[in-house]
């Protein structure tokens, strides 16, 4: 498998000194790739004779984008695919790490509950995620969509592909997204025996296994596969009151399928898996401290409880006290059944997926007593229900087409208890500290989603050049939400006292309601293309998205309604594909501009201050162009490159929150900024160089590989100057060897090779005090990695 379209998109606060001309790295290269000959070439088993070395070309991607076997360098769309080779070669084992390799994907996660993903800088922005929204980029494995971002949040194994697409597609996937979509397939089962082992271990205590074996049971008839993954580390974070460490890593994963053929025309495909984190998780160090517009002040509230705060971010310290960990449970059970019709293949799609959350939270990340309780436990269960049909892609006209059910519930218990330091910390240090302290507050929420939709796409040759693609969409989506909530607690605030009850029950009061949105959408594309022989390929596009609206279960104030409309995007697209020097090059070109109604935010209430609700920004714009490369200029030597520029912006949002300098209005009017969490420009290059050597008598290949990504600077909290993230460089490299035959894998590799220290995230800090907090991105890894395939 090889790769293509590959991008990185990777925050930092310092510029990358590396580098140096391309001799001194051939050196370097070459004198490498020698000392792994010699530590190699000693005596050991031999192996079969290897196969003869694949040619020095960019050898043709196979995608099922369009629900069948294509070319990627043939579909006149922007996409990205990362196979299996560059997955392992690049030690990518999640979607965040994906984000480093996909172009204008990008990923926030606060912690895996709260995990955005958007591409094109659209999809979802919002930084605490809502269990009453749909995501804007649909996430699918195996063609199953999986609704819930914390369940994105597991390891990748025994991939065979990953296609990143940009835009809207809901002419071609069952559920309805405005940003794009992931669709990730894994190996499936096969009438050949086989099984692979992977082990990992590093500083920081890592260690990973990997594992998967393939069993033909009856000869063209019954296959098994199984896999699975376990992965440790010890957190990179120390408590400074507890000494332990957080942010660690612990999970694991299995899945288990099942092929069945009972006819030439017929197949089957079972798939059950299951993953586990158990995580002390995800704390944050204190990144800085400015002076609000609302007066506030975080050392001055700070001093009331005798606490002195230090600003030492790269210390690696935390001063949470409160216990901080996760439960994220993920799980479920598919079959897919594919008949070969004349022409056309049918397919079935049946689903179940369960998701759980379990956190337990230190909200301000201080040692003040805010909190002594902060905590949202999610139980979802899923159904979806898929029936396709899909030309083979050899007719003048060529189609898919499709018919999408799809039933969720999600039971949510949000617990807030307020501490001695809630009241001036969240309010105002001049009232009483019981206006807050020893009050609860239960949320007990109810949310049903009911979609259905139907889907087409059509393409006609209207001669070998010339093809034009039409779609269409009708989505119905029922949201229905039930709301409840018990406030208990606190002293009484009877007589003198009774003046702060008004202000109690913002913050916390009893009360419930019911709510139903019901709505239909038709949304459609339309794409014109021409091929200049076969190396050549330009197109333009068209096509209108919608994403489902959504519900707010939440206290609101009077007058605001709790649903959330249905948000819709119109995107344009040019671009060109080629392959190029005798298929030794590929560069592709995409412009795109997109604009956005409805889009589905944060948005500021104008009657109190500080607080706000998810509703609709009237519109947003996105436009930029992608570069994406890659080739070869010897044997021994390829490379990949990408860039982005993605300028995402508000143009109309009245009623925004308002950013730290000026926190003393209860509105402000965001049109003109930068959607939070998007650079503006995002690119990655890497290579791998390579040379023949003899491995335990074996013929082996030593090899030097780097990935360099780069993101400028970006505001990934609050809009505000004081949560401007620098620029980031980072390098990762690696050192091996492996036998011709990929039997044998063994590499020394490092992440952030030049050790930057950088923030990923930064954000405001509860109660607008002025405090700033951030997640620090990992310091220098390094390990070694041993690979065997069979």
């Amino acid at each position: 498998m090889v790769y293509y379209d590959t991008h990185v998109s990777n925050p930092t606060n310092e510029s990358d000194p590396g580098g140096g001309d391309m001799k001194r790295l051939r050196k370097a290269t070459f004198g490498s790739v020698s000392t792994i000959a010699v530590l190699f070439g000693m005596a050991g088993p031999a192996y079969a004779e290897a196969p003869a070395a694949e040619a020095a070309t960019s050898q043709d991607i196979v995608v099922t984008a369009r629900h069948r076997d294509e070319r990627a360098q043939d579909i006149p769309v922007a996409l990205s695919v990362v196979g299996a080779d560059l997955l392992t070669k690049t030690n990518t084992t999640s979607v965040a790490d994906l984000s480093k390799l996909a172009p204008s994907l990008s990923f926030q996660a606060y912690n895996p509950r709260n995990t955005n993903l958007n591409i094109r800088g659209l999809g979802n922005n919002i930084a605490i995620a809502s269990d009453g929204l749909d995501p804007g980029v649909g996430f699918y494995i195996d063609q199953v969509y999986y609704n819930r971002p914390g369940t994105s949040a597991f390891d990748l194994i025994d991939i065979e592909r990953i296609e990143v697409l940009r835009g809207p597609q809901g002419t071609l996937y069952g559920k309805n997204t405005t940003a794009g979509a992931i669709s990730v397939t894994t190996a499936k089962p096969k009438f050949t025996p086989e099984a692979n082992a992977e082990l990992s271990a590093g500083n920081l205590g890592f260690l990973q296994g990997k594992a998967a074996i393939n069993i033909p049971l009856v000869d063209n008839l019954l296959a098994v596969r199984l896999s699975g993954s376990v992965t440790t580390r010890e957190g990179n974070l120390t408590n400074q009151f507890t000494g332990t460490k957080q942010n660690n890593r612990n999970s694991y994963l299995v899945r288990g399928q099942i092929l069945l053929t009972p006819s030439s025309t017929v197949s089957v495909r079972l798939i059950g898996d299951y993953s586990k984190q158990n995580q002390d998780c995800c704390a944050q160090v204190l990144a800085g401290i400015v002076a609000p517009a609302n007066g506030k002040n975080f050392r001055t509230i700070a001093g009331l409880f005798g606490y002195t705060p230090v600003i030492d971010p790269f210390a690696r310290m935390t001063v949470n006290d409160r216990p901080i960990s996760i439960s994220n449970e993920s799980g479920g059970a598919s079959a897919q059944i594919d008949v070969d019709l004349i022409g056309a293949t049918l397919t079935s799609v049946s689903a179940w997926r369960f998701w759980n959350w379990s956190p337990v939270n230190d909200l301000d990340f201080t040692p003040l007593s805010t909190f002594a309780a902060a905590d949202n436990v999610d139980r979802q269960n899923q159904y979806s229900q898929e029936l396709r049909i899909s030309s083979s892609g050899s007719h003048k006209l060529d189609y898919a087409a499709g018919l999408f059910f799809y039933d969720e519930t999600i039971d949510q218990q949000l617990t807030v208890s307020y501490g001695p330091a809630a009241t001036p910390l969240l309010v105002s240090q001049a009232l009483p500290g019981l206006v807050l302290n020893g009050v609860t507050k239960v949320d007990n929420n109810r949310y049903r989603t009911t979609s259905l939709a139907a889907y087409g796409q059509a393409t006609f040759h209207l001669t070998d050049a010339l093809s034009l693609t039409g779609g269409l969409r009708y989505s119905h989506d029922d949201k229905r939400g039930h709301y409840s909530s018990v406030a208990s607690g606190g002293l009484p605030l009877a007589g003198p006292l009774a003046a702060f009850a008004p202000l109690r029950a913002a913050f916390a009061s009893s009360g419930t309601f019911d709510v139903q949105s019901k709505t239909g959408k038709v949304s459609g594309s339309a794409n014109l293309s021409y091929r200049f022989g076969k190396d050549v390929l330009i197109y333009a596009g068209y096509s209108r998205g919608n994403r489902s609206g959504g519900l707010n279960l939440t206290q609101l104030a009077s007058g605001i309604s709790p649903v959330v409309a249905p948000e819709s995007i119109d995107a344009y697209e040019i671009g060109f594909k080629s392959t190029l020097f005798d298929n030794h090059l590929i560069f592709n070109v995409a412009g795109f501009l997109e604009n956005d109604r409805n889009y589905q935010a944060t948005v500021a209430d104008p009657t109190r201050l500080s607080v706000s609700y998810l509703a609709n920004v009237p519109k947003v714009r996105s436009k930029g162009v992608e570069i994406d490369t890659r080739g070869t200029l010897s044997d021994n030597i390829s490379f990949y490159g990408a860039l982005a520029y993605t300028d995402a912006k508000f143009v109309d949002y009245p009623a925004g929150p308002c950013p730290l300098e000026l926190t003393n209005q209860n509105t402000c009017n965001l049109a003109g900024y930068r959607v939070a969490g998007i650079p503006k420009w995002s690119a990655s290059f890497g290579g791998e160089l390579k040379q023949p050597v003899t491995v335990f008598r074996a013929p082996s290949e030593a090899y030097l590989g780097f990935d360099y990504s780069y993101r400028s600077s970006v505001n990934n909290g609050g809009l505000s100057a004081a949560t401007l993230l620098s620029p980031l460089h980072l390098v990762n490299a690696r050192l091996g060897a492996r036998a011709l035959n990929r039997r044998m894998d063994v590499s020394v590799w490092v992440k952030n090779l030049f050790d930057k220290r950088y923030l990923s995230d930064i954000a405001v800090g509860v109660g607008n005090t002025g405090l700033l907090t951030g997640q620090l991105g990992d310091q220098r890894t390094f390990g070694a990695t041993l690979r065997f395939h069979f």
